[in-house]
């Protein structure tokens, strides 16, 4: 079967998976139904500021998202999906909520949310956008100025709540696709979790690679992440992560980025769909160090 084929075959079945959600028909196993899968979510910014783009969630819709995911899931935290996972045995419909970069809208709109609704979550930090004007430089390409960073206060605060971790994206959100060399790579690991402990007093124990794409993972840093005590490094890739029998779990688990906020759609992602709409691409190509990563289930 061609590529292309494949595409529009995945693309059918996402719309037909969304179609059937939106109607309260679902493949998607009820609560009560053991599974042996369990996605995690990813999001960027719940914000006001710049609604046309896929990054931003607006509070309304993250609420109602929220709500619904609520539904048919038990949402857990990062260190509760781990040990699910080394358990080896099924579990009711679970998923987790994280946030990558560093958005001060985060602490103004997505927190009151979870709060209120009870819900956990991981904030992967780039540590030097924190109290700083700086923009992130994916957004300066986009000519987005506006957007606010964490401040070490809102840090602080959302670490001092039970509910919430705080993990590194970092320092500068660097690219380790292009390769760069080792002491960079240590110094983005190493100094991004002493700053991010210093501001919180919390430890930093989880990583997010920045892009997080196969090509960013490379063995160089996942060598590094090892040798320098991150429990786990999670991806921005797609798929959800296969509980296995023996209880193994991978260094580098995955996370699901939804780009549509609807829930059919974020149902029809956690069910496996993977093309267009979703930010998840294929998932399949061999990789040189596949046993780091958590086998998919799909």
């Amino acid at each position: 079967m061609s590529d292309s084929l494949r595409t529009r075959l995945a693309d059918a079945t996402g719309l037909l998976l969304a179609w059937l959600h939106g109607r309260g028909l679902s493949f998607q196993q009820p609560r009560s139904r053991p599974t042996r899968r369990i996605p995690i979510l990813s999001f960027h910014r719940v914000s006001r500021l710049r609604p046309e783009h896929w990054m931003t969630v607006s509070p309304e819709v993250f609420e109602h998202l929220m709500r619904e995911v609520q539904r048919r899931f038990r949402i857990v935290s990062l260190a509760e999906v781990e040990r699910l996972l080394a358990a080896g045995a099924d579990v009711e419909p679970t998923t987790a909520v994280s946030f990558d970069d560093a958005y001060g809208c985060n602490h103004t709109h997505a927190i009151p949310v979870l709060r209120k609704l009870g819900i956990p979550a991981t904030f992967f930090v780039s540590s030097a956008f924190v109290d700083s004007s700086t923009p992130f430089p994916h957004d300066v390409r986009r000519g987005f100025h506006d957007i606010p960073s964490f401040t070490s206060a809102q840090l602080r605060d959302m670490a001092d709540d039970p509910l919430f971790e705080i993990g590194s994206h970092s320092v500068s959100h660097i690219d380790f696709s292009a390769r760069p060399p080792a002491p960079t790579i240590e110094h983005e690991l190493v100094e991004s979790r002493r700053a991010l402990e210093a501001i919180t007093g919390q430890p930093v124990r989880r990583f997010a690679v920045p892009f997080g794409s196969r090509a960013h993972f490379t063995p160089e840093v996942i060598a590094a992440a090892r040798e320098l005590g991150f429990e786990r490094l999670y991806s921005f890739f797609g798929g959800s992560n296969l509980i296995a029998p023996d209880g193994r779990v991978a260094f580098v688990l995955n996370r699901l980025g939804p780009v549509r906020f609807t829930p059919s759609y974020v149902f029809a992602m956690c069910d496996g769909y993977e093309g267009r709409q979703t930010f998840s691409p294929r998932r399949r190509s061999a990789s040189p160090h596949a046993p780091d990563f958590q086998p998919s289930g799909f």
